[in-house]
């Protein structure tokens, strides 16, 4: 007597099949609930609502080639403007991430239990995306081809199953990504790479040697795992700190720079450490550009930075601001104040410039020449400040223009040389300060310069 599975081989062997698409759709469904889903209220399992696991659980639940297909439509509508290959691989990521399972643990030939726990249920998941495609194909007439073609495009795990599974833990370690690029913006809990192609090579900054000193001794020891003290930049506008902490931070090849909006400094600070602080195999530089020192609600920083909470060893606070810290937040990290731009400082930078051409310290005409030149432009108004960030821009010209060069030694070599005006930079940097700091802040720097010269 035939058993009941002989008589469904012999006289319905389509639903042997059918039977294996559904077991995989089964285990498709299981891997997503495992994966994605938390304990909702009457104990069922529950899926982030319109989320990409979400919407791949009901393309697995549906009954029957018409309702898959109407899934996969809406699929598509909601995330087609990319591909479902890296989409899914990102989510994936972030699971392994979620458990404590980081990159190095997927490149081993030998995982650890929990880590070939998950790789196996990610392979069931992508084996049941690959059955519901067969499904909601049978529905031609209802499924749009480019919701089918979305789908298919999801590559097909070949060979035997350890070889899929590390074909599958390739394409996860693909979606790392703090591996795929060095800067992102942080914006509402959301990672976004920038294209940083603008940077500056720390060999293209003049003056400040002892500012450059220390940018490049902080991030240096911080990318050694040294040191995480916060660091906290000050000075008046122009100066070029934005460019300074950009350019030193991406010369250390291990650090990746983060920008977050400035408002995460008040409000969002724990989502914003919490997944950086689990990937303990990168370091983080936190750059908070243009705050203003005086408007800022410090509570968040003042507790998790030197408070109650200890801030992760691979995470660095970077602080750029026009206006000085409170001493409660200047006692919690280091600070880099630049010195003054005046006219030695602008000679001192036309000389580190002058050096980019093999000129080199006996050619004082040619430095002061260049910078009288420059505050003359000034004086023309080309320029509307005299600061480090309009001189390289006047430098530049330099670089471009050969009757510029001629021109200006031809002055050096003549028998009067003109010297930069010395007055000019002070009136300019004590209206500068007026507007910033206010008159009481102009007449306790006079006063004290006073005292200083009383006691000189």
């Amino acid at each position: 007597m035939m058993t009941e599975f002989l008589r469904v081989i012999i006289w319905n062997p389509g639903a042997v099949v059918a039977e294996t698409e559904q077991n995989r759709l089964n285990r498709a469904r299981r891997a997503l609930e495992l994966m994605f889903a938390v304990p909702g209220r009457d104990g069922n399992p529950e899926f982030a609502a319109d989320s990409l696991p979400a919407l791949l659980a009901s393309l697995m639940a549906a009954a029957g080639e018409e309702r898959t297909a109407d899934y996969a439509n809406h699929l598509y509508r909601r995330f087609g403007d990319g591909s479902l290959e890296s989409r899914l691989s990102a989510q994936l990521f972030d699971v392994f991430i979620a458990n404590r399972i980081l990159p190095a643990e997927l490149e081993k030939e030998e995982r650890s239990p929990n880590c070939r726990f998950l790789l196996e249920a990610a392979r069931d998941l992508w084996i049941g995306i690959s059955a519901a495609v067969a499904r909601a194909a049978a529905a031609r007439g209802r499924i749009f081809p480019a919701a089918l073609d979305f789908l298919a495009a999801l590559p097909v795990l070949k060979g035997r199953k350890e070889f899929q599974l590390r074909q599958l833990a390739a394409m996860i370690l693909a979606a790392d990504r703090f591996r795929q690029a060095r800067m992102f913006r942080y914006f509402r809990g959301e990672f976004r790479e920038v294209v940083f192609d603008s940077v500056k090579p720390v060999g293209r900054f003049f003056g400040f040697p002892s500012v450059r000193l220390q940018f490049k001794d902080h991030f240096h020891k911080f990318a050694l795992g040294e040191s995480n003290l916060p660091l906290l930049v000050y000075s008046l506008p122009g100066y070029g700190k934005t460019s300074m902490v950009l350019s030193y931070a991406y010369a250390e090849p291990k650090l990746v720079i983060i920008l977050p909006d400035p408002v995460t400094l008040e409000r969002g600070w724990d989502e914003l450490i919490a997944p950086l602080a689990a990937r303990p195999d990168h370091r983080f530089v936190l750059f908070f550009d243009d705050i203003d020192p005086r408007e800022t609600d410090w509570f968040s920083f003042r507790t998790n930075v030197g408070g109650a909470f200890s801030l992760p060893q691979n995470i660095m606070p970077v602080l750029s601001a026009n206006y000085e810290f409170p001493a409660n937040i200047l006692s919690r990290g280091r600070r880099i104040s630049f010195p003054v731009f005046d006219e030695l400082r602008c000679c001192e930078m036309v000389e580190d410039f002058l050096a980019t051409f093999g000129v080199r310290h006996h050619h004082r005409n040619l430095i002061s020449q260049i910078a009288a030149d420059y505050t003359e432009e000034f004086g023309q108004k080309k320029f509307t400040e005299l600061s480090p960030r309009s001189l390289i821009r006047y430098l530049s010209a330099y670089e471009h223009d050969q009757n510029k060069r001629r021109t200006i030694i031809e002055l050096a070599s003549g028998p009067m040389v003109t010297r930069p005006d010395a007055q000019l930079f002070y009136e300019f940097n004590i209206d500068l300060m007026r507007s910033l700091y206010g008159e009481e802040y102009i007449k306790r720097l006079l006063k004290q310069r006073l005292d200083d010269l009383s006691h000189g």
